[in-house]
C-alpha cells in the first residue's frame, strides 16, 4: 500500500474491484479466484480491507459462480474479515 502511495496517491482510490487470483503476481492470467482461496489469501484480503485509506470506499466484487462457492458465500467471506 505505501508503494502505491508514493507511485499514485491512496487518496486517487474511489471504487475497489474486489478479487483473489488464481495465478501469481506478475504471471500475466487475469483468473479471479474465490475471496481468500487464491493467492491474496484470507490474510492478505484482511489486511487490505481493514487499511485506513479502504475502510470506506465501494467494493465490487467479481468472483467466480461454481460448486465450491456462491457469491453470497463470498460475500459473508468479506464481511467476517
Amino acid at each position: 500500500m505505501s508503494l502505491f502511495d508514493e507511485l499514485v496517491g491512496l487518496k486517487e482510490i474511489r471504487v475497489v474491484h474486489l478479487n483473489d487470483s488464481k495465478g501469481p503476481l506478475g504471471g500475466a492470467l487475469d483468473r479471479h479466484e474465490h475471496i481468500g482461496l487464491g493467492q491474496i489469501g484470507r490474510e492478505g484480503f484482511r489486511a487490505f480491507l481493514h487499511h485506513d485509506s479502504v475502510t470506506e470506499l465501494p467494493l465490487l466484487m467479481e468472483t467466480p459462480v461454481d460448486d465450491r462457492r456462491r457469491d453470497a458465500q463470498n460475500l459473508q467471506t468479506v464481511k467476517r474479515l
